[in-house]
C-alpha cells in the first residue's frame, strides 16, 4: 500500500538519479577519447565553443553541481513530503486507527522509499569515482584535470560513499522536520537549513580532524642558503594548514610589511637604456636572488625558525570517506530516533 501511494515519488527520484548517472558516465567516456580535454576543465573555458569535448565537459560540470545539491533536494521533496502530505490532509488518521502500529507505519516508508533511493545514490557515487580515475595518459576527466586532490570540493562530496551518506541524513532529517512542524513549507525550510549547515560544518571544521595530518618542515636556513621561496608541495595533496613556527613549534605571526621592498628595488629592476636584454635578464635574476635572501632573513628576525605544512595524502581518501559515512549514519540514526519519538506522540 505504501508503494502504491508513493510510487510516483519513488520512481521520480530514482529516475533523476539514474539520468544524472547516465549523463556522467557517457560524458566521461567521450572525454577519455580526447587526451587534451583537461584544457577545457571549466564551464567558462568552454563557453561559446561548439565542440564535443566542451559539451561533455559542461555536462560533467552540470552533473557535479546537481550531485552536490541532490541529497538536500531529495530530503526536501521525498523526506519531508511523504510524511507532511498525509499529516496536512489528515489521511494519517486512517492509518493510525487501523491495526498497523505507529512504528510500522513509519518504517514502511523508510524501507520502501528511503532505502532504494540511498542505494541508488551509492551507485551514483561509485559512478563518479569511476569518472575521476586517471587513464593511461594521466587524464582526470573532471574538476580540473590532473593535479587535484581527491579531498578538494566538490570532488570529495560527490563521489564514493558521500552522496548516499548525505542522502540518508537529508531523508531522516526531512522526515523528523515533517513530523515536528506538520507543515510542508516550514519543514522544507528547516530541512534545507539543517542539511546545508551540516555539510558546511563537516567540510570546513570537522573533516580535517579524522586523522593526524602529516607535517612537512622547511627550515629557513636552507631557504636562505639556496635563495628559494617556500615550496608548498604537489597540488594533489590536501593542505589543511601552513604557518611559520619558532624552534618550539609555536606559530609565529609575521608582519610582511617589514619585509616589503622599497621603491628603489623596483627602480633597479627596470631595464637600463644601455643594457641589452640578455644583460638585463642576468642582472634581474641576481637581484631576485638577493631579494629572496633578504625576505627570508627578515622572516627569521621575527622569530620564525621554519615553515610547516600540514597535509593529507590522497591515499587517506577511503579512510576519510568511511569515517564521514559513519558520522552521517550516526546523525541519521539520531534523526530516526527523534522521528520515532514524534510518531509515538502524533495525534489525529
Amino acid at each position: 500500500m505504501t508503494y502504491r501511494q508513493f510510487r510516483a515519488t519513488l520512481l521520480g527520484a530514482l529516475g533523476v538519479v539514474a539520468l544524472v548517472s547516465v549523463v556522467t558516465a557517457g560524458s566521461s567516456l567521450i572525454l577519455r577519447n580526447y587526451p587534451y580535454a583537461n584544457s577545457y576543465d571549466t564551464f567558462f573555458s568552454c563557453f561559446g565553443v561548439d565542440s564535443t569535448v566542451c559539451v561533455a565537459q559542461n555536462a560533467l560540470t552540470g552533473t557535479t553541481l546537481v550531485t552536490v545539491a541532490l541529497p538536500s533536494l531529495i530530503g526536501l521533496f521525498v523526506g519531508v513530503t511523504v510524511f507532511s502530505r498525509d499529516i496536512e490532509r489528515g489521511t494519517h488518521v486512517l492509518s493510525l486507527s487501523q491495526s498497523v502500529g505507529r512504528v510500522r507505519w513509519y518504517f514502511s516508508r523508510v524501507l520502501v522509499l528511503f532505502v532504494p533511493i540511498i542505494l541508488a545514490m551509492l551507485v551514483h557515487g561509485l559512478v563518479f569515482s569511476w569518472t575521476r580515475l586517471p587513464d593511461s595518459s594521466g587524464f582526470w576527466s573532471i574538476s580540473g584535470g590532473t593535479g587535484r586532490s581527491r579531498f578538494d570540493y566538490p570532488i570529495f562530496e560527490t563521489e564514493a560513499l558521500m552522496p548516499a551518506a548525505y542522502t540518508a541524513v537529508a531523508l531522516m532529517i526531512g522526515s523528523m522536520c515533517a513530523l515536528l512542524l506538520r507543515n510542508t513549507i516550514g519543514a522544507m525550510a528547516l530541512t534545507l537549513i539543517a542539511t546545508v549547515g551540516l555539510s558546511v560544518l563537516v567540510s570546513t571544521v570537522v573533516r580535517q580532524h579524522y586523522a593526524t595530518p602529516l607535517v612537512e618542515s622547511q627550515p629557513l636556513v636552507d631557504l636562505v642558503q639556496s635563495g628559494e621561496f617556500i615550496s608548498y608541495g604537489p597540488a594533489s595533496r590536501w593542505t589543511i594548514g601552513q604557518n611559520y613556527v619558532d624552534v618550539d613549534g609555536n606559530v609565529v605571526d609575521i608582519d610582511y610589511a617589514l619585509c616589503a621592498e622599497d621603491e628603489s628595488f623596483w627602480n633597479e629592476m627596470q631595464q637600463r637604456p644601455e643594457e641589452t636584454y640578455a644583460d638585463w635578464e642576468r642582472r634581474s635574476d641576481a637581484l631576485n636572488q638577493e631579494q629572496i635572501v633578504r625576505h627570508n632573513q627578515c622572516i627569521g628576525r621575527q622569530g620564525a625558525d621554519r615553515f610547516e605544512i600540514e597535509y593529507f595524502e590522497d591515499s587517506s581518501f577511503w579512510r576519510f570517506q568511511s569515517t564521514e559515512a559513519a558520522l552521517a549514519l550516526l546523525v541519521s540514526a539520531l534523526a530516526c530516533a527523534g522521528s520515532l519519538f514524534l510518531v509515538r506522540r502524533l495525534r489525529p
